[in-house]
């Protein structure tokens, strides 16, 4: 099979998953900034807050990383940003999701997984984001991956998912209250959001790596063109010599007899 086959293969399959991944991803964006108001209400309630319902994660605990990566290539620096910013998170556990992604030497590193083992082994995954929550081991959990916004925007994002902080000019006016300790159902609640939030990243970034492996793919194909032309040019410029070259070892002969 030629190389422009193969291209047009991986272009084709692109196209088939960019299409559904976007209508996937812009749903679950729309489901995030619900989910996100909600559990934000809860962690900024003023009454709890006085209260100290809320506990608060430990200022001297660990923090944990999540990169989202991939497991195949041609798509770009899909990959490669994220593995930069691995490198640049030193101090600091780290889970690492995607064949592609680079881990240096040294790294602790909770959990490692290919991207595609990630639906199967997502009740692993929940298990040790559960644990750094309730056993309040972990003071930050962090979370690195390509953002899809939509076919022209698409870049690395670097989001805190634990605490839930409140967005920028955000302000609380509706407090309310409950009866009894509402932290166990405050760490269940916080657990599921936690991870929802690992699922919504996996849907978006998956967006953004069809849209970018489309993207590669068709600059290649055009790229494939533009040589095949160059090569036909080529191959007519040298039979246009060969047979320009006959015609003046003839001419030449002509004249010598």
């Amino acid at each position: 099979m030629s190389v422009r086959n193969i291209v047009r293969v991986m272009n084709f399959h692109a196209l088939i998953r960019v299409d559904n991944a976007k209508k996937q991803a812009m749903k679950y964006q729309r489901m995030q900034e619900k989910l996100m108001e909600m559990m934000s209400a809860i962690t900024n309630n003023r009454n709890f807050r006085l209260d100290k319902k809320i506990l608060e994660p430990p200022a001297d605990g660990s923090v944990l990383h999540i990169y989202l990566g991939s497991d195949y290539g041609f798509c770009g620096n899909y990959n490669s940003q994220v593995s930069d910013q691995l490198r640049k998170d030193t101090e600091s556990q780290k889970i690492v999701i995607g064949k592609k992604l680079h881990v240096p030497e040294g790294t602790e590193v909770l959990l490692r997984m290919y991207r595609k083992e990630l639906p199967e082994a997502f009740g692993q995954l929940e298990e040790v984001l559960t644990a750094a929550i309730k056993s309040r081991s972990c003071r930050k959990i962090l979370l690195t991956y390509n953002h899809y916004e939509n076919t022209s925007t698409i870049y690395l994002k670097k989001v805190q998912i634990y605490p839930v902080k409140p967005a920028e000019g955000e302000a609380y006016i509706e407090d309310f209250a409950v009866e009894g300790n509402i932290n166990d159902l405050y760490e269940d609640m916080l657990s599921a959001y936690v991870n929802y939030e690992m699922l919504l990243a996996a849907v978006i970034s998956s967006a953004a790596e069809n849209v970018l492996r489309q993207n590669a793919t068709t600059e290649s194909l055009k790229k494939i063109d533009e040589l095949e032309e160059e090569k036909l040019m080529q191959s007519r410029r040298e039979k246009r010599d060969k047979e320009f070259r006959k015609v003046i070892d003839s001419f030449v002969k002509k004249r010598m007899y």
